[in-house]
């Protein structure tokens, strides 16, 4: 669900709002092409058989010769590092939205609805599209809401697909792809999403200690383990 501009005659209230519109734009076009990088390094441990914490020296304590040991760590790097700045957009992401439902929130209890603000068709075509973007990401973590966790994770595999995406025993799923606590069926909409998710990443949020977390996820079979997640979650 998008977000629908403020209606003021405050020019001061819809240049806020188009500032952080346009922030919001740029955020989402980051996030969107640090996905992409990861999805290419992933694509790289995936075809060498490989995850993050799969050891690349033999018993003896030499390389692996039959993998490229140099490209993998380089890739794992590039990884960790893509990872932590994506959590670090992700945060950004969130932030902005606050400003914007506050934005919002001040607007409607004003109650300045006297008339709509002027844009051009191309300039409000653009907004609509980052709304829903924005809406999509937001669903489960409005700034007006505590984060509802729908699911626990009580086992986690080692070299697995969650294992590697950094979750672990006890998070509280708060939001996994578009799957939330509003849609999950009793999880039968999240099973169903993973089964159809095959070798795509999709975005998770958790809680660890009340703490919020955000996460990439891979679902994938061949990893050497059961399923494509190497989890088990259970609802809440």
């Amino acid at each position: 669900m998008g977000l629908m501009p403020p209606v003021s005659n405050s020019p001061t209230l819809q240049g806020d709002y188009d500032i952080l519109m346009k922030d919001a734009q740029e955020l989402i076009a980051r996030k969107d092409k640090l996905e992409q990088e990861l999805r290419e390094l992933e694509d790289v441990l995936i075809s060498a058989g490989v995850g993050m914490d799969t050891p690349l020296v033999d018993n003896a304590g030499f390389p692996r010769s039959e993998i490229d040991v140099h490209t993998i760590r380089t890739s794992r790097n590039m990884i960790h590092r893509l990872r932590n700045d994506h959590r670090d957009i992700m945060s950004e992401i969130e932030a902005t939205l606050h400003r914007i439902h506050q934005l919002k929130k001040a607007s409607d209890e004003a109650g300045t609805t006297t008339s709509a603000p002027t844009s051009t068709s191309s300039t409000s075509s653009t907004n609509a599209t980052t709304s829903d973007s924005i809406g999509n990401i937001s669903d489960a973590t409005r700034s007006d809401e505590r984060p509802i966790p729908f699911a626990v994770v009580n086992a986690v595999a080692p070299d697995s697909p969650a294992y590697n995406s950094g979750l672990r025993r006890n998070d509280q799923v708060v939001q996994f792809g578009g799957i939330h606590a509003g849609n999950h069926s009793r999880l039968q909409a999240l099973n169903t999403l993973i089964s159809h998710s095959e070798n795509q990443t999709l975005t998770l949020s958790v809680l660890r200690d009340g703490i919020s977390l955000q996460m990439l996820i891979r679902p994938r079979s061949g990893w050497g383990g059961r399923g494509t997640l190497g989890c088990h979650l259970l609802p809440l």
